[in-house]
């Protein structure tokens, strides 16, 4: 089909290029020749494009046709699916019993305490390891904390061997913001930057960021170890929290 087509084309570009040459009029040979090969491929593209498209339609059918019958003769039978065995119901894995309470935590040494002089580059208040209160009440500090450390307040429970690792994270702010000369502009980084270590008898050192500001105007950001202690855990109303070290370094970031 393509080759008749291909035919067409090149009678009908020839005989146009004839005619144009016979009928060229007052105009010389070489002009007649050069108008009647672009009017006769003109006139010959047309001629090949509807003939290609009165006969392609029919052509592309045939070929589907035949397309198809080959891929259904190379598809194989399909063969029925083998019969599955019951499946058994699944063996509930028995729970996890709870681990118990390590025994075997290390027993907190107190160091040196920091004193320093405070020059006004400097945020922290001269000497400030004299001037921090000794212990801090819960109930005193609930009412400044709010619900947060309530809510762990009733978790933790009555259980002398809770973790109270974020308990003593709270509790840590208020004796960093009292070793600093400007307290209200001391901020403490959220409990997720902040890691802690536990030891025997309810004492934790807890290890984080603390911003405050300067004499001149300026936020520095410093690292803390606050070790403190549970002390009265199990009476809510007496409960206490000692502070046992605090180490306030200037940190280079």
């Amino acid at each position: 089909m393509e080759f008749l087509c291909l035919l067409a084309f090149l009678a009908t570009w020839g005989f146009m290029w004839r005619w144009v040459v016979k009928n060229r009029g007052n105009w010389n040979l070489f002009i007649g020749n050069v108008l009647g090969a672009g009017a006769g491929f003109v006139v010959g593209v047309v001629v090949f494009s509807v003939t290609m498209s009165l006969f392609a339609p029919a052509r592309i059918i045939e070929q589907a046709k035949i397309q198809n019958a080959a891929k259904q003769s190379a598809e194989p039978a399909l063969m029925p699916e083998a019969e599955r065995a019951p499946e058994e119901p699944p063996v509930a894995a028995p729970a996890p019993a709870p681990a118990p309470v390590s025994d075997n935590l290390p027993a907190y040494v107190a160091s040196e305490p920091q004193n320093e002089p405070s020059p006004p580059e400097s945020a922290l208040l001269p000497n400030f390891s004299k001037r921090l209160p000794a212990s801090l009440l819960e109930k005193d500090f609930k009412d400044t904390a709010g619900h947060d450390f309530a809510a762990l307040r009733r978790v933790a429970g009555s259980n002398p061997n809770a973790d109270k690792s974020l308990m003593a994270f709270m509790m840590c702010e208020p004796f960093i913001k009292s070793a600093m000369r400007f307290s209200a502009s001391t901020v403490v980084a959220s409990a997720k930057d902040a890691s802690s270590q536990r030891f025997k008898d309810q004492t934790y050192t807890i290890t984080s960021t603390a911003t405050a500001r300067n004499m001149v105007g300026d936020d520095v950001r410093y690292r803390f170890d606050c070790s403190v202690q549970q002390v009265d855990g199990n009476d809510a109303g007496k409960a206490a929290w000692r502070l046992l070290d605090l180490k306030l370094k200037k940190s280079e970031s």
